[in-house]
């Protein structure tokens, strides 16, 4: 029965992702870098010069707007309203009163909001390297196809981590985006580029340690080499991971619908 229940939980809160309004902009997101890579090519097939292409334009996208924008934002919206949707739709009751514990229930949803988040990111990543190498007739596909597998297991991390952390947040405060915001944008962005020990209690720091090394060109992608292994990058991740998801098991073990309701 228990098992059933979570399934049912599991492909219902997927479903509600694909037919929200939010799901519908993080498609847009997602496909976001296929047309700019697309007029990048019409440019190309025209004749007009472009300093910027192929794996160099793939690994800014995968820094900047992957890891640095698309993972984190999509994961703060859809994370901290997991728990949060069913308090203001009213059906939070209905949800506890499952013969389900409650912390099944939020792994559960948790589960079912990863696998679209994942998909939709790794779709999308997938369509970006292959783009990415039409300028050169598609000859770095095979040659790339390793870091292409580090850039999946960055951003997979990634998703995962954040989507703990912002679902941790929606549980703990009554109004959790501004606090996810500083986190995500701020503290994030700011500490993990600080040198010493600091910048490991961010995941950013780790996710750029998994990303394989540019080769070309200095400047941007070239700041982002860190100082501990991939190996290390991984437990801190999954320590991270587990401990933020064993928090909200936790707390949703312990609070009352009433606590979840948003104020108007």
């Amino acid at each position: 029965m228990a098992s059933e229940a979570q399934k049912a939980l599991f492909f219902n809160t997927a479903k509600q992702m694909t037919q929200s309004v939010k799901g519908l902009l993080f498609l847009a997101l997602a496909l976001f870098p296929w047309m700019l890579l697309l007029l990048l090519q019409l440019l190309i097939w025209r004749g007009v010069p472009v300093g910027l292409g192929g794996a160099t334009l793939y690994g800014n996208l995968v820094v900047a707007y992957y890891i640095g924008f698309l993972v984190p934002l999509s994961s703060l919206f859809f994370g901290v309203a997991l728990i949060a949707d069913e308090a203001e739709g009213g059906t939070l009751p209905y949800l506890f009163g499952r013969p389900v514990p409650r912390y099944k229930i939020f792994l559960s949803k948790f589960a079912g909001m990863e696998a679209v988040l994942l998909a939709g990111a790794f779709i999308s990543m997938a369509g970006s390297f292959v783009l990415s190498q039409m300028e050169a007739g598609g000859l770095g596909l095979a040659s790339g196809f390793g870091a292409f597998l580090m850039d999946l297991l960055a951003v997979g991390f990634g998703m995962v981590v954040y989507g703990a952390l912002f679902s941790l947040l929606g549980l703990a405060f009554k109004r959790p985006l501004f606090v996810g915001f500083l986190i995500g944008f701020g503290w994030e962005n700011l500490v993990a580029w600080l040198p010493g020990f600091l910048k490991r209690l961010t995941i950013l720091f780790h996710l750029h340690t998994l990303m394989p090394e540019p080769t070309e060109p200095k400047g941007l992608l070239n700041l982002l080499a860190s100082t501990e292994s991939k190996a290390a990058a991984i437990i801190f991740l999954a320590v991270y991971g587990a401990a933020f998801l064993a928090a909200g098991c936790a707390i949703i073990r312990k609070i009352e619908a009433a606590h979840l309701e948003r104020e108007g």
